[in-house]
């Protein structure tokens, strides 16, 4: 083991991947990886170091934000590894800037990322594919996905509004992806219903970025119920940190899900957002 091995192995579980296979299979292999899960499995044990090139691609995997204080932490690990302890201390730890704080240090958001974390399912790209097909399979998705009940294409046609072949369709494929199961001939359940879902952030996959753009459509259709926003000057190294508090608490919204209609179930559109506006 190496101090990067390690600390791969330790965010690789602090993102709610149990084990390694899971890790590299749930995020998509070799297509996203670019390297064999053999290979992945000598990394993490310390017997090689992967080339620098694939570090933006753990950092993604992991979740793991690009100026946080776990994503530096990691990158200096693989530093330190693959120029020795000696040639970092003397040549290249003077030259790198003070690391940032760890981005959730009170002992309530550690417990809201512990207890989240464990609920947290990966979607894989071939899912997400199938997922953002068009608007409606998105809509077949977002409805099963959110019910525990067992759901047919013409049931499903009548609440989203779209015609039963179209339901159908969008059915056979989230089931042929194992998003959904068919319980019975015709009738689907989502065995995911329930789940924290995690998807590929939109800024390196295309079909992550066509599902934002339903999503933000359904939402612009929607009733406003609650905003606010507000206006700060901070330094940029500093306030990165600050985004991920903003992602767990919006995960913390996942404690009001329920899976069954009530009086006044509905679906929301939660949002957060971070726009730097100009340098000043």
């Amino acid at each position: 083991m190496t101090l990067f091995s390690e600390m791969l192995k330790k965010y690789r579980r602090e993102a709610g991947f149990i084990s390694a296979y899971s890790y590299y299979h749930d995020n998509g292999g070799k297509t996203v990886f670019r390297f064999s899960y053999r290979m992945y499995l000598l990394i993490e044990q310390g017997k090689i170091l992967p080339p620098h090139g694939s570090i933006p691609v753990l950092l993604h995997t992991l979740r793991l934000l690009y100026g946080t204080h776990s994503a530096i932490k990691l990158t200096l690990a693989w530093i330190r590894v693959r120029f020795g302890e000696e040639i970092y201390k003397q040549l290249l730890e003077p030259l790198l800037k003070e690391i940032q704080p760890p981005s959730i240090s009170s002992p309530l958001h550690r417990v809201i990322h512990k207890s989240l974390s464990g609920e947290k399912v990966y979607i894989s790209p071939e899912q997400l594919e199938v997922m953002a097909k068009n608007k409606s399979h998105y809509l077949c998705w977002l409805t099963i996905s959110k019910d525990t009940g067992k759901w047919t294409a013409q049931q499903l046609a009548k609440e989203i509004k779209v015609n039963a072949a179209a339901a159908a369709s969008a059915l056979k494929d989230l089931a042929k992806v194992k998003l959904i199961k068919e319980t019975s001939p015709g009738k689907y359940k989502c065995h995911l219903t329930g789940a924290m879902l995690e998807i590929p952030r939109p800024n390196v996959s295309t079909t992550a970025r066509k599902l934002r753009q339903m999503r933000e459509s359904l939402i612009a259709e929607g009733e406003e119920l609650y905003s606010r926003r507000g206006l700060i000057r901070a330094d940029t190294d500093e306030f990165m940190n600050f985004l991920p508090l903003m992602a767990l608490n919006l995960s913390a919204a996942h404690a009001y899900g329920i899976t069954k209609r009530t009086a006044k179930s509905a679906i929301f559109g939660v949002e957060i957002r971070a726009v730097k506006i100009r340098d000043f």
